[in-house]
């Protein structure tokens, strides 16, 4: 009997340092740009389920009246940062009496108003639009914006909608009136933009193009810079989603099957790492206030969020609530759509909605500006 109980204790305190090596490796994963060690990235999207498992352990050694939960307790204050990004609580959201929003702000990947009927509901054009008509936001950031001139005038038809003023960061142009990428849509003109956080490594049609644009608005009394940005993509074909759901069901599935998407995985963490220490820069360089919205591609453990949540504050974490998962794919529970302020202004209501003709869902965020 004592034999067992002391191979127990073994397996458990082995069991225990393993966990809490997992949880200090997946919180550098916010600090470490994965630029220099992309594999940090995974471990970052894998941190909830670390810190559960952390968590866990310090209840266990806790209730059999043991110091050993110490170590879990010293992985989740040193990723404490992570640990506060994953789930919206009220009870510790600040309480705004008689605030009025100053704008409403949303951020979709629309992709590409479903051009091409993936969600196979013929309505889904329809059904978007719809969503952005109902939350009426002052200002738009879209992700996988597509228009042309001939069947699917976006563009005209976000104008007749009120947002006469626009700026493009274009990913692809086809037959001079097919036009894809990153927009900002505002119902205030806009006095200054551009385009910025180039791509590097080529899109599938070949192409280098930039990922984020930003637009110089006066609202009230004050100039704002919005920014739009969609991070670099994994590029995921047909066959690697075919994978993915092999995995799902047969985790012993071929490792040489999956090879193929550990690189792509690589070179997009390694892009997004570029990228975010653009962003940053652009950021901290900024004349104005900034308001950030956009399709990161990385979820809240990352070094993409954990660099922007240093300078801005995520309005989710702000007024939402739960988990807040944003991606409508083969993948659940991922929050990878961020609507960021600055933290001089503040966050009246945050909403997820649930419209499914995308692979994201919309977000919105109402903001109160700072006083001048």
């Amino acid at each position: 009997m004592n034999f067992l109980h002391g191979l127990l204790s073994i397996f458990s305190r082995s069991a225990n340092l393993v966990a809490f090596i997992l949880i200090i490796a997946s919180g550098a994963a916010g600090r470490i740009n994965p630029d220099i060690f992309w594999p940090l990235g995974l471990l970052g999207l894998a941190y909830p389920f670390f810190a559960l498992i952390n968590i866990f352990f310090i209840i266990s050694w806790i209730l059999r009246k043991r110091f050993f939960f110490i170590f879990s307790l010293i992985g989740l204050l040193f990723t404490f940062p992570q640990l506060k990004a994953q789930i919206a609580l009220p009870i510790f959201q600040k309480k705004l009496l008689n605030e009025k929003p100053s704008l409403r702000v949303m951020s979709y990947n629309i992709r590409n108003f479903d051009l091409y009927n993936w969600s196979k509901n013929l309505q889904s054009r329809q059904s978007m639009v719809d969503t952005i008509q109902r939350y009426q936001p002052d200002v738009l950031f879209l992700q996988e914006y597509y228009s042309d001139k001939d069947k699917y005038q976006n563009k005209e038809l976000l104008n007749s909608l009120g947002y006469k003023y626009s700026q493009f960061a274009l990913e692809l142009t086809k037959k001079k009136n097919r036009v894809w990428g990153v927009a900002i849509f505002s119902k205030y003109p806009i006095s200054e933009s551009g385009e910025f956080v180039r791509q590097g490594v080529p899109s599938p049609y070949g192409n280098f193009h930039n990922r984020g644009v930003y637009a110089d608005i006066q609202i009230e009394n004050q100039k704002i810079r919005f920014i739009s940005v969609h991070l670099q993509s994994i590029y995921l074909g047909i066959d690697d989603y075919g994978v993915i759901k092999e995995l799902k069901e047969d985790p012993s599935y071929q490792m040489n099957k999956y090879m193929p998407i550990l690189r792509k995985l690589g070179k997009a963490y390694k892009q997004r790492g570029v990228q975010t220490a653009e962003l940053r820069t652009f950021i901290e360089s900024s004349p104005y206030p900034v308001i950030l919205g956009g399709d990161f591609n990385d979820t809240p453990g990352s070094f993409a969020y954990q660099q922007m949540s240093e300078i801005l504050d995520d309005t989710f974490i702000k007024k939402g609530k739960g988990i807040g998962a944003t991606y409508n794919g083969i993948i659940p529970f991922l929050r990878i759509d961020y609507i960021f302020i600055d933290k001089e202004m503040d966050c009246t209501q945050f909403i997820k909605n649930k419209n499914s003709n995308s692979d994201h869902f919309p977000i919105i965020a109402d903001i109160t500006l700072p006083k001048k």
